[in-house]
């Protein structure tokens, strides 16, 4: 799930068609609720499970980091104990996604995670509950600001948003000189691409830049996503970006620097990750 192992992808609207004459059912044998989340599983999950206790608390996270309102939305969880059935569902009833660890999925009256129990379902269900708790309040959320938001808050709490294998893909980018970030490019990517694993990467980028690398870059997100709950027409954030700071590219690049002076990494980025959600 890393890297190329980004791609939670959200399809808004995609149902279950032409379903399979033997149906493979959604696991439910143990339903669990803590609000907001309604967790469906065939093995038995505390209650009171850290990763819960931790999803439960991101949605105030969100709240506090992007003063955004909670909504009483339930976000319905569906976690699969084997990944072979997880595998088999998926490309039963969902054949047009890709091949990942969990899904987000958003229709007219649900908001939905599928995802496997296994060695990352903690970064799986962060990544995907942050989708889930930013569709109940946003709409007309640009995709790689969704993205990108939900790179920022997959990370266990206490991290600041560091994702370390997002800042050492974009490091070994720019130590082989092939480091160019557009965020008006982002901006161009329709709700349904599959973003790469470099536009992941870029995605997390200007999110940590714009809410830790002062500038009042964190005021412009708040305000950029208040605009988007109140009207469809909004002005691209990179607009509103350019009036406040000379050269985004470039302080971007300092912040990243910045943020490698200050973190242990690796002598050598990772390569050939498995792929994400």
């Amino acid at each position: 799930m890393r890297f190329v192992a980004f791609a939670l992808l959200l399809m808004a609207g995609w149902g279950c068609s032409a379903l399979p004459t033997r149906p493979l059912s959604l696991p439910g044998r143990y339903t669990l609720v803590r609000e907001p989340l309604v967790v469906y599983s065939d093995f038995p999950i505390e209650s009171h499970h850290r990763l819960l206790d931790e999803l439960v608390a991101r949605r105030s996270d969100i709240r506090r980091v992007l003063d955004l309102p909670y909504s009483d939305e339930r976000v319905h969880v569906y976690l699969f104990e084997s990944t072979d059935r997880f595998n088999r569902f998926m490309r039963l009833y969902h054949p047009q996604m890709p091949a990942r660890r969990a899904f987000f999925l958003e229709t007219e009256t649900r908001l939905l995670i599928y995802a496997q129990w296994g060695d990352r379902v903690a970064e799986d269900l962060r990544h995907e509950a942050t989708h889930a708790y930013l569709h109940a309040v946003v709409p007309n959320l640009p995709l790689w600001l969704d993205e990108g938001l939900a790179e920022y808050f997959e990370v266990p709490r206490g991290y600041g948003g560091l994702n370390r294998e997002n800042l050492e893909a974009v490091l070994a980018h720019i130590e082989r000189g092939e480091w160019n970030p557009d965020l008006r490019g982002l901006e161009q990517l329709a709700p349904t691409d599959d973003m790469t694993h470099d536009e992941y990467a870029e995605a997390w980028a200007w999110v940590h830049f714009l809410l830790h690398g002062g500038a009042g870059g964190d005021t412009l997100v708040r305000d950029y996503l208040a605009d988007l709950r109140g009207d469809a027409a909004v002005e691209p954030l990179s607009h509103r970006l350019a009036r406040i700071v000379a050269s985004p590219e470039e302080a971007l690049n300092g912040h990243l620097r910045q943020l490698a002076a200050l973190t242990t990494l690796p002598t050598t980025c990772p390569t050939g990750q498995p792929p994400r959600r």
